[in-house]
């Protein structure tokens, strides 16, 4: 909304700064532009004063969009900048915008639409800490963590349940791939399910067989629970891939300095020993409308991923139930 808004330029009076520079031949688009509070963050922060309640000072109506220069001008000189002062800059900026360049206010609604549903977004799958809990999930401890379990639970349904505007086909469509791959991760997750004080993780349920003196029997259980687990890190990975796929045509779509400064998401599959990182998205050929095309497909396919940590079809997860036969 507010860099829509702002047509991506410096509010400052006279300024009109473009504050995203274009992509390079070799380089990512630049964000050079900051998102100022009117009233500070906090108390005694500039402006912070204000009776403005502390749980209101990120929303829209508190933020204007500036230069690093005047960001920095208008908190030194606070006495001269009034909260009055900036917010009249910020209300002249924007009825300048829409006055004077090509705003589509349809465009410019239904952005802020999709924004508002990449917010919900980001918060279920607790994008900005993606890394470091996902790192538990695909590491030596199987966990996947509670409050991460419970919330990605929920958003398959959110994502199918959105009113979609249809500007964007292409997100929308690597959005529903998400929710594909995480369905599957989520039901590959409770075949063996087990729940823990911090989360749930697989059960070891080769141990079940430890008793019986069969060794042929006890080799085969544990490899299937080495093939459960790799199917999950698999999955896990695929959905990262999934994640930044969608990452990609935010910026493409919506605004193009989306998570710029973070970068791409990463991954980390730690173990006791050793811990190693991994940049993983989907390449060439494989950036189709649905690039995960089911669990099967995938349990062929993965090996041809940039990375993969088991391979083969296990016939066992696609067993019919009776009513099936």
């Amino acid at each position: 909304m507010l860099w829509g808004r702002s047509g991506n330029m410096c509010a400052f009076p006279g300024c009109k700064q473009i504050l995203v520079a274009d992509e390079t031949t070799t380089d990512d688009p630049s964000v050079v532009g900051e998102e100022a509070h009117i009233v500070a963050r906090k108390k005694r922060g500039p402006r912070g004063n204000d009776p403005l309640p502390l749980e209101k000072r990120d929303f829209y109506d508190n933020i204007i969009l500036m230069c690093s220069i005047h960001h920095k001008i208008i908190d030194d000189q606070e006495d001269f900048y009034a909260v009055s002062t900036i917010k009249e800059y910020k209300s002249n900026h924007e009825k300048w915008v829409k006055e004077n360049l090509s705003f589509d206010a349809k465009k410019q609604k239904e952005d802020e639409l999709y924004a508002t549903y990449i917010q919900k977004f980001s918060e279920y799958t607790n994008l900005d800490n993606w890394n470091a809990w996902t790192s538990w999930l695909i590491g030596s401890g199987n966990v996947f963590p509670k409050e991460e379990y419970e919330s990605l639970n929920k958003l398959p349904d959110y994502i199918i349940s959105r009113v979609w505007p249809g500007r964007y086909p292409k997100l929308e469509m690597a959005l529903i791939n998400f929710k594909n791959v995480l369905n599957d991760l989520m039901k590959v997750f409770h075949e063996h399910i087990q729940e823990r004080g911090d989360g749930y993780q697989t059960e070891k349920f080769y141990k079940q067989y430890n008793e019986s003196g069969d060794h042929e029997l006890i080799n085969k259980m544990v490899d299937r629970y080495n093939y459960h687990i790799c199917l999950i890190m698999d999955l896990t990975t695929e959905l990262t891939r999934a994640l930044n796929y969608i990452c990609d045509f935010v910026r493409e779509c919506i605004f193009e300095g989306f998570r710029i400064e973070e970068g791409v998401v990463l991954i980390t599959n730690a173990d006791f020993l050793s811990f190693q990182t991994y940049r993983v998205e989907y390449i060439e050929e494989q950036r189709t409308d649905y690039p995960y095309k089911g669990l099967k497909v995938f349990m062929e396919e993965r090996k041809d991923r940039d990375i993969h940590f088991g391979e083969g079809v296990d016939e066992s997860y696609f067993r019919k139930m009776p009513w099936e036969e």
